[in-house]
């Protein structure tokens, strides 16, 4: 074979070489095209774009069937569920004439059992848990709690668990205990910098001291929290309880209890109040 013909072949067979490699690219190129998160694969949140998290539940619920009486107490009309309309109650509500809140239609409380503080540390009991906790249950009401943490360390989470437990023993405590851990954005706090791992450790440590004691564990977080600062596939097997004031709640993930308005007026509380709704599915 004279030179140039083999130069002339040689120089096609490269040509095609590199075509099938610009087509299919390297193994590296290809795997990471193949793991790239798609559009459906993905959720908007404020001007962010997060990758929807498969091993959580979908939020399937429909908007529509949520139905507000005129004091604002919500049900859910929806099949394969029952609801339960309630409030979250502590010190800053006052005294509460519990049988008057009952007669409202209200069914169930979450009462702050403690909280705390954001500067110096201290676990504190809620000023009326007992008189309020007593009172709601003389009422009828089904009662569950929640502390609101400022938790630093997973040590401070578990004790925390063991305060409230100690609390509520003798109680008839029947709905969730919850972890409400949240930022301080007035003041300087403590809790400045804990980052999204430890916030998730400590949820998850307070969460299974709680279920360790032989109570429910849920955990409370409004939407930012729930979906930038908790890792909640970590916590998928506790009750979320989500926080968002609308007519409909938009959260992607599934819960089981939503605050959905801060601004509550019922008969027997003096002072706004949260109002919730508890949903179960039904046997």
């Amino acid at each position: 074979m004279r030179g140039r013909e083999w130069i002339k072949i040689a120089g096609l067979g490269l040509c095609l070489l590199l075509g099938i490699l610009c087509a299919c690219g390297t193994g590296e190129e290809q795997e990471e095209q193949e793991t790239a998160p798609s559009q459906e694969d993905t959720l908007t949140y404020g001007n962010q774009t997060l990758p929807i998290q498969s091993s959580l539940a979908v939020n399937e619920y429909d908007g529509d069937l949520f139905v507000f009486d005129e004091s604002g107490l919500c049900s859910y009309q929806g099949e394969g569920y029952v609801s339960m309309a309630g409030i979250d109650i502590s010190a800053h509500q006052g005294e509460v004439d519990w049988q008057k809140v009952a007669a409202a239609g209200v069914e169930f409380v979450m009462l702050r059992a403690g909280f705390r503080g954001y500067e110096t540390g201290s676990l504190n009991l809620d000023s009326r848990f007992e008189e309020n906790i007593q009172g709601a249950l003389e009422a009828g009401l089904q009662v569950g709690v929640y502390f609101f943490s400022q938790a630093v360390t997973v040590q401070e989470a578990r004790e925390e668990a063991a305060f409230v437990l100690e609390a509520i023993d003798g109680y008839d405590v029947t709905l969730p205990v919850a972890f409400d851990w949240e930022y301080i954005s007035d003041a300087e706090a403590r809790t400045d910098g804990v980052s999204s791992e430890e916030l998730t450790r400590f949820a998850a440590a307070f969460c299974a001291a709680v279920e360790e004691g032989g109570c429910q564990a849920m955990v409370y977080f409004y939407v930012d929290l729930g979906y930038i600062s908790y890792d909640l596939t970590q916590l998928r097997e506790y009750g979320f309880w989500l926080s968002e004031y609308a007519d409909s709640p938009s959260f992607y993930y599934h819960f089981s209890m939503w605050q959905y308005s801060n601004s509550g007026v019922i008969d027997g509380i003096s002072e706004a109040v949260d109002l919730n709704i508890y949903l179960m599915m039904s046997q």
